[in-house]
């Protein structure tokens, strides 16, 4: 750092906002990013700087200020949502957006998206309606339910059941599906959140139907019944079947909810474990209220969907709490064509069309790539894929990529650096590129991001 290194460090001398704004470096920066903004973040580099001047004793220059504010911006760019390409191998990934949309849902949005559109008008009675009555009905239909809605994500879903339904009362619920999702928020604190009481019954590896029979009363207002969808439980565990506990809440006149969480769609062509539940199987086993994911398993946009009896359905849509977690109008369209694909049959949805993928098929497109690349530091790898994002934990897939051999760290920092950034798995002796998640009109950009790391 330059700048003098004095027994009495005089801030007078600390150079001026102004001075550091005029510097002709920064110019780009206001043009791609506004007065303002620059403004603002040179005024914080500036002060944190200062504090750093203060103790350590040591005066910046102005140049030390500006490089700073040019390395803040530029940790901005990538800050910045922007494609990247997925090589982790992992479907669902939630740190890259999870579920990707189908080209051709998106297409079919862009008029809504620079338009406008009747999200809550009725064209032909010519008055305001609600938003989202299709994704609901579609939904019933689908589901074999009476009614449905869509809000924000599922903890939404969750919440907003609990304190329509529980609120001051008590929540019945096996400490064995007491689950932390993803980010750390755990349904414990969902539940209490929402002004009911949490009762836990049963332990963690055991809870039978007598343990909710007991637990019943006149001041229970819900029975919660959460799916592991991220983690498996073996040995010696009980738990009694959704359509029993069902059973129990109709002859004790108490509604039940089945928090489904990662929403697996009904599907013919794929081999998946027998203990994973279906949305139409959710609903089948009579409870009141079922609610998912939309961009888990269904493969939608990040939304929360309930279905379940029209009385209680009917009760969440006029609750005040609809209007905080309802969705926007492209969450609502996009859910809208996802959920008519599968019930038509018609259009593929992208995350089942990766997990259908051939471990054949991915192999001639690694030895195609390593081809193209031609460094004996690049070979072809047999890798394991997996769905990610809380769904399907002992699930794998048998799939096929690339591995470029040398530091794992100073590889994957050049792919992440690539345009658009490449995102891999890291092993002792390299990089992995799964090409599960790749897409196959990305294997020439892949190409050229590997030949950077070269």
């Amino acid at each position: 750092m330059a700048g003098k290194n004095n027994k009495k460090l005089r801030l007078s001398e600390f150079p001026s906002i102004s001075s550091v704004l005029e510097s002709s470096r920064l110019k780009p920066l206001v043009e791609r990013w506004s007065f303002p903004f620059v403004s603002a973040e040179v005024k914080a580099v500036a002060a944190e700087m200062k504090k750093q001047a203060v103790r350590k004793n040591i005066m910046p220059g102005l140049d030390d200020i500006v490089s700073g504010v040019l390395a803040l911006f530029r940790q901005y760019e990538n800050d910045l949502i922007k494609p990247v390409i997925n090589g982790t191998g992992v479907i669902l990934h939630t740190n890259l957006g999870r579920a990707p949309i189908g080209r051709e849902y998106y297409d079919r949005m862009k008029d809504i998206a620079c338009g406008y559109s009747n999200l809550e008008f009725d064209i032909g009675a010519n008055k305001r309606s609600k938003r989202g009555v299709m994704v609901g009905r579609m939904l019933a239909a689908y589901c074999g339910a009476e009614a449905g809605m869509i809000v924000n994500n599922n903890a939404s879903c969750v919440y907003m059941i609990v304190a329509n339904l529980a609120q001051g009362k008590e929540v019945v619920i096996s400490r064995g599906q007491l689950v932390q999702i993803g980010g750390g928020f755990r349904i414990p604190d969902i539940i209490e959140r929402s002004g009911a009481n949490l009762k836990e019954i049963g332990t963690t590896n055991k809870t039978s139907i007598s343990d909710y029979n007991k637990a019943i009363t006149k001041n229970t207002g819900l029975i919660l019944i959460v799916h592991k969808s991220n983690f498996i439980q073996r040995g010696f565990t009980e738990e009694p079947e959704p359509s029993r506990i069902v059973e129990l809440g109709k002859k004790k006149k108490t509604p039940v909810c089945f928090d489904l969480g990662s929403g697996l769609p009904s599907l013919d062509n794929m081999q998946l474990p027998e203990s994973e539940p279906d949305i139409i199987g959710a609903v089948r086993t009579g409870a009141d209220l079922v609610c998912f994911s939309g961009d888990k398993l269904l493969g939608g946009p990040q939304a929360g969907l309930i279905v379940g009896k029209r009385k209680y359905v009917s009760s969440l849509l006029k609750d005040p709490l609809y209007r905080v977690v309802r969705p926007d109008k492209l969450t609502i369209g996009l859910m809208e064509k996802t959920i008519l694909g599968y019930m038509t049959g018609k259009d593929e949805n992208p995350c089942w069309e990766l997990a259908n993928l051939s471990s054949d098929s991915l192999k001639k497109r690694a030895e195609m790539i390593v081809q193209q690349v031609n460094d004996n530091n690049v070979i072809t790898a047999t890798l394991k894929s997996s769905f990610g994002g809380g769904s399907l934990p002992e699930y794998e897939y048998d799939s096929y990529g690339i591995k470029i051999e040398g530091k794992p760290t100073s590889i994957s920092s050049k792919l992440r650096s690539f345009s658009p950034p490449v995102v891999a798995r890291s092993v002792s002796s390299g990089v992995l590129i799964d090409l599960r998640t790749v897409f196959p009109d990305q294997d020439r950009i892949l190409i050229n991001a590997i030949k950077s790391c070269l």
